[in-house]
């Protein structure tokens, strides 16, 4: 089992067990240099143990490697992960406290959307787990559409069939089934609908408390939670390709206790490492002790996000395992599918809404009542395709010369594209089943817990990835806006490169982070992928937001102006319908879609 931690003063302590919140844990004591700081040495350190650490930790511990005959030789890997805050409880606690019968959990609205690949880096145990305790928001249709004109995207599993028959992208039916009884197994092989997922909308707390209960049954990994970093002294940029490798890192940390009397206090140790990886958010201690290092480029949206958790009306339709998105002049609404109940059939459905608009609107939102907040979302969201403005507005003519002929032609041009684009859009109905109507979203009935806000940024880190035994993953090398959902799947790409390259040191019986070999191929990837998502996601914000809008008084758009896709301007106009013929042409174009569907999951490139 692994091993959670309690720093002892004194030398040799014998071992002991502590039953805690999650579970019952194997305590081992730490050797003490004084009586007041103990000493432990590391091959890594995961700084936060959220759902980006603990899955490096899983993924660090994994030996289902392709090669079978390098994890044999493989010496163990001693690893520290540290959490802030206190471990998290189990997940049989979580699924048995929502099942009981004077309790009514609902989902929760911290939750990400996690695609086919950051799905099977959790590994078949845990997907398994989340499926059996009934924690995956699985869809497996996607259908974004647009205000101001009638262009749709329509993605389906059936766009991933290729990749999984391929082997670039993995089966997560098959990987979950290997943990299931041959019986079961071969039932489930005989079904008839089996498409491929497009992602699982997940819950934080259940992810975390699935990979730690993992990470508890593993004697190579000590648990330390309550614990603070207080100093970090880590070794300059000079240290790097010397005859010698660098020094480890070393970190002061407290820890806060509580004695068997229930009283607490703080315990101080000295802990250092080969390598420390920084997965502790965005507001990572690390990377801003570290400063010098790793500076950042941060750029503000200036639009805030609005995410809460819904109950549909049930006589209006339910979500058919498909993720909604919507486009409206500030932003994009997202009403995602989420767990709900197996119990009975008349058990409430769920879903999770993400609402991306500017502050003023957003605090608008913030400040409404629950009833006033669903009347404005489905005001908003349950609303089909519309036309294309006008190209040419009595506004947009302003500052043209008054020939008739020119106006005539420019009129008729007008026309002539916007007809088009809508003989597009009705083009792409009769390719399949799944994609031969426009689905409207079901209406939600009331708000289940609370709205929140928070604000949307960019932030990237400028020179590296890396500095001489550090590392960053996740939120703390970078964050992106939340409209194609690529926050946490960027970060787990982080994570799974570096475990891979971590264990590709050991197997060549190098130093984890002696040398920068290994950091620098993590760096020059990641920084590939990052500021290539990065910089796709905000050229998507910047496309979308180029529409015209006509704004009440509250910060929301009028029913008019929804309806008429606004007064935008020329420049605005071309730029919508172009934007608009672009997607009518990824929808259209099977093997165009299927790429953009094949990135989205994180499938291989096809060589």
């Amino acid at each position: 089992m692994a091993r959670t931690l309690t720093f002892a003063a004194a030398r040799g302590l014998a071992r002991s067990r502590l039953n805690c919140a999650c579970s019952l844990t194997r305590i081992r004591s730490l050797t003490s240099a004084t009586n007041n700081n103990i000493n432990q040495h590391y091959d890594v350190i995961i700084a936060g143990g959220g759902a980006v650490g603990s899955v490096l930790a899983r993924l660090l511990l994994n030996d289902n490697d392709k090669s079978s005959l390098s994890h044999r030789r493989r010496r163990p890997l001693k690893v520290a992960l540290l959490e802030q805050r206190s471990a998290p409880p189990s997940l049989e606690n979580i699924a048995n406290y929502s099942s009981s019968k004077n309790n009514k959990q609902t989902p929760n609205a911290r939750a990400y959307a996690l695609s086919p690949t950051s799905l099977s880096y959790l590994g078949p145990s845990v997907l398994q787990r989340l499926q059996q305790t009934n924690r995956l928001g699985i869809y497996d249709s996607m259908q974004i559409w647009e205000h101001d004109g009638p262009a749709q995207l329509h993605f389906a599993g059936e766009d991933l069939n290729e990749a999984v028959k391929s082997g670039r992208l993995v089966d997560l039916h098959g990987l979950i089934e290997r943990n299931n009884d041959t019986a079961q197994h071969q039932q489930q092989q005989q079904e008839s609908n089996r498409r491929p997922w497009l992602g699982s909308v997940v819950e934080d707390a259940p992810l975390v408390s699935a990979v730690w209960d993992e990470l508890r049954n593993d004697e190579r990994i000590d648990l330390i939670d309550n614990v603070q970093i207080t100093s970090i002294s880590a070794p300059s940029l000079n240290t790097m390709g010397n005859v010698e490798p660098p020094p480890p890192v070393e970190m002061s940390c407290t820890r806060s206790i509580t004695n068997e009397g229930g009283s607490k206090q703080d315990e101080e140790c000295t802990l250092s490492a080969d390598l420390l990886v920084a997965a502790d958010g965005a507001n990572s201690f690390v990377r801003r002790t570290l400063e010098s290092s790793f500076p950042m480029i941060t750029h503000s949206y200036d639009r805030k996000a609005v995410t809460c958790t819904v109950e549909l009306d049930f006589r209006k339709g339910d979500m058919a395992k498909t993720a909604f998105q919507r486009f409206l002049p500030h932003g994009p609404i997202a009403l995602l599918p989420v767990w709900n109940s197996l119990d009975n059939d008349d058990a409430p459905i769920y879903a999770n809404v993400v609402w991306s608009t500017t502050p003023s609107e957003a605090n608008h939102l913030l400040s409404l009542s629950g009833t006033e907040f669903i009347t404005t979302l489905n005001h908003h969201l349950c609303q089909g395709p519309n036309v294309n403005p006008p190209l040419l507005s009595n506004n947009n003519n302003r500052g043209m010369p008054h020939i008739p002929i020119i106006g005539t032609i420019a009129k008729e041009m007008d026309s002539l594209l916007r007809t088009a684009n809508t003989a597009l859009t009705m083009g792409t109905w009769t390719e399949s089943p799944s994609r031969n109507f426009f689905r409207m979203p079901p209406a939600s009935a009331r708000v289940v817990g609370p709205i929140m806000g928070f604000d949307l940024k960019l932030s990237h880190v400028q020179q590296g990835y890396t500095a001489p035994r550090v590392a960053l993953v996740g939120d703390a090398a970078h964050t992106v806006h939340p409209m194609a959902g690529q926050g946490l799947n960027l970060g787990m790409g982080d994570v799974y490169s570096l475990s891979e390259l971590i264990k590709e040191a050991v197997d060549s019986g190098m130093d984890v982070a002696g040398t920068g070999l290994f950091l620098d191929r993590y760096n020059q990837e990641r920084m590939v992928k990052g500021l290539g998502t990065v910089g796709g996601v905000h050229g998507l914000h910047e496309l979308f937001r180029c529409s015209g809008s006509t704004s009440s008084s509250s910060g929301i758009m009028n029913a008019n102006a929804l309806n008429s896709g606004g007064n935008a301007s020329g420049v605005e106009s071309i730029v919508g319908l172009g934007r608009s013929l672009g997607m009518n042409v990824v929808n259209g174009l099977g093997p165009l879609r299927r790429a953009f569907a094949e990135a989205a999951a994180g499938a291989a490139f096809s060589r």
